[in-house]
């Protein structure tokens, strides 16, 4: 058997489990995909690899304290599950055939202020699983659990700027007084923004597809940005310098 080694999720294989083998890939499923048939609670109780989710009683998804869920409806299978959104987390779904779900650990998330949450990129350690729901599984006219696809995926680059770069530098060498405005140029897509002023003297507006700062105070200082597109995130720097 295959071994898939996750960040997060490390491989804990249940009794049930299998890789997908190239007789048995589907066409559009992500390379690494793995086939699981998940017994519910009253049958076996089979893990969701080592996130910790299972299926009770009831035939919902039951994800605990490990990792959270978010349901994103019908979909055309494993490879169309694409969490362009993450907004209404939950730790039990209900378990539906063609539909798509991902799950992510709490620690790896971050709200912004739309409410919407995201997971920062280039990091190896955060990453998520992917998860659809093929067929219910069923004895003596009953369902017992859910035969399951799912695959790790990374948050998706959307050419955010590296994670912990400086984007930005305000010194007196650009900047010549105090109602003089700094430009950033927001990447392509649809990007939300949340700028951490840190109570100084710096005001921060957006227009368009750029972000304007102007300071109110000479200042060395720091700042947090945080650029959001879909599931993904980056935190990245606008520094304030006053040379020698």
């Amino acid at each position: 058997m295959k071994k898939i080694l996750l960040p997060l999720f490390l491989a804990a294989f249940a009794v049930g489990v299998s890789s997908c083998s190239d007789d048995d890939k589907i066409p559009g499923d992500p390379e690494g995909t793995v086939s699981l048939n998940m017994m519910d609670e009253s049958n076996g109780k089979t893990m969701l690899d080592d996130s910790g989710i299972y299926i009770d009683k009831a035939q919902n998804f039951v994800s605990g304290d490990n990792c959270v869920l978010f349901a994103l409806g019908k979909v055309g299978g494993l490879g169309a599950v694409a969490p362009k959104s993450l907004e209404t987390s939950t730790t039990i779904a209900a378990v539906e055939a063609g539909h798509g779900y991902v799950a992510v650990r709490p620690r790896a998330l971050r709200l912004f202020p739309s409410g919407k949450m995201a997971m920062p990129i280039g990091r190896q350690d955060v990453n998520y699983l992917k998860i659809y729901v093929v067929s219910p599984l069923t004895a003596e006219e009953k369902t017992v659990g859910a035969a399951v696809r799912y695959v790790m995926a990374m948050p998706g680059a959307y050419k955010l700027p590296e994670y912990g770069s400086t984007v930005l530098r305000i010194d007196r060498s650009n900047y010549d007084h105090l109602d003089q405005e700094v430009s950033l140029s927001l990447p392509a897509g649809d990007v939300e923004h949340d700028f951490i002023d840190d109570g100084y003297g710096i005001r921060c507006e957006r227009r368009g597809g750029k972000l304007f700062f102007r300071l109110e105070d000479w200042f060395a200082h720091q700042f947090e940005l945080y650029l959001r597109i879909g599931e993904s995130y980056t935190r990245v720097y606008v520094e304030a310098d006053v040379p020698l």
